[in-house]
């Protein structure tokens, strides 16, 4: 009992942490890219969405750690409301799908982007990323109805915590392996996607016709921003893998997978959203500096010149 309630702290303490991470690193990256037009394009964009979904995820999902950790949930109409809407944490992986699909786009963009530079058609406008993030949230909705519909609260452990009850075992299968299918399906996408990608970047044979300094200019920036996202990408497959395989076993399997266990691997995809603005400034220069100047109140004073004003620069007469 002392070693669980210990166990209860350490977890809990981390997560609390982890929280204010990641509501204060995800603000600052929605703060940027709003005082900065520079910093208005696409991807920045969909950065600003998985910003957003992830301070979501860490709100709802701080009750349902709290109250399984610490507290005996209530009991009554009263329990069974607060579990669907408060401490059962429905609503986090409302955003925490939205943050599936907006990684995926963000693949998309980064495969139309350098694969295919020079097709309109095919460039990520403002209109196609309003309908994209659009139906990204309404299919984020769709698919967590569901959890809305199975969650209450039963005694375990001699309390009650907010779990999942599913009135057939094929419900809790069914909706064990469409998680799973989310998540493979989503990183096989990025890893086909970013295959695709990564050729024309890093592994294209130079070209016996030096390139301009504007093109090479652009794509340094494709890779810097590419190189980004992927390792955005690589800690997401990690962490919702993490996710995926508990939820699994919890579902399939006789193993006993306590309270704590579910903890830990949330805070495993609570991690991923507290790392990604961590990521930005690290792999990203210009983040790093915007990243500067909202820390620091001040603005830095722009050049009267710019060699590249954004990457996506159609008017590149070479195709990169």
């Amino acid at each position: 009992m002392v070693k669980y309630e210990v166990s209860s702290i350490v977890i809990t303490t981390v997560f609390l942490v982890l929280v204010v991470l990641v509501v204060t690193g995800n603000i600052v990256v929605c703060l940027i890219i709003k005082r900065s037009r520079q910093m208005r394009t696409p991807i920045n964009y969909l950065l600003v969405n998985l910003a957003v979904s992830d301070i979501l995820f860490a709100t709802f999902i701080a009750p349902k750690l709290i109250f399984g950790l610490n507290l005996s949930h209530p009991e009554g109409a009263t329990g069974s409301i607060l579990c669907k809407l408060v401490t059962g944490g429905n609503f986090a992986w409302i955003p925490g799908v939205s943050s599936v699909v907006t990684l995926v786009t963000i693949a998309v963009e980064r495969y139309y982007t350098v694969v295919h530079p020079m097709d309109p058609n095919r460039k990520m406008t403002k209109h196609k990323l309003k309908v994209i993030l659009l139906c990204s949230w309404i299919f984020s909705v769709i698919f967590n109805i569901p959890l809305f519909l199975a969650r209450t609260y039963k005694r375990e452990d001699g309390k009650n915590h907010c779990v999942l009850s599913w009135p057939k075992k094929w419900m809790s299968t069914a909706n064990c392996y469409a998680w799973l299918f989310l998540v493979v399906a989503a990183v096989g996408l990025m890893i086909t996607l970013y295959s695709q990608v990564v050729r024309p970047l890093w592994l294209k044979p130079k070209s016996c016709v030096p390139l301009s300094y504007k093109q090479q200019g652009v794509i340094r920036v494709r890779k810097r921003i590419t190189m980004m996202v992927i390792t955005v990408s690589v800690i997401f497959a990690i962490c919702w893998g993490a996710e995926s395989v508990e939820y699994v076993l919890r579902t399939t399997t006789t193993l006993k997978i306590t309270f704590v266990h579910i903890a830990i691997v949330d805070i495993l995809v609570l991690f991923n959203s507290a790392v990604n603005p961590l990521v930005y400034g690290l792999l990203n220069h210009q983040f790093r500096q915007k990243i500067r100047e909202v820390i620091c109140g001040t603005r830095a004073v722009a050049p009267r010149q710019r060699t590249i004003t954004i990457e996506e620069n159609t008017n590149i007469e070479t195709k990169l």
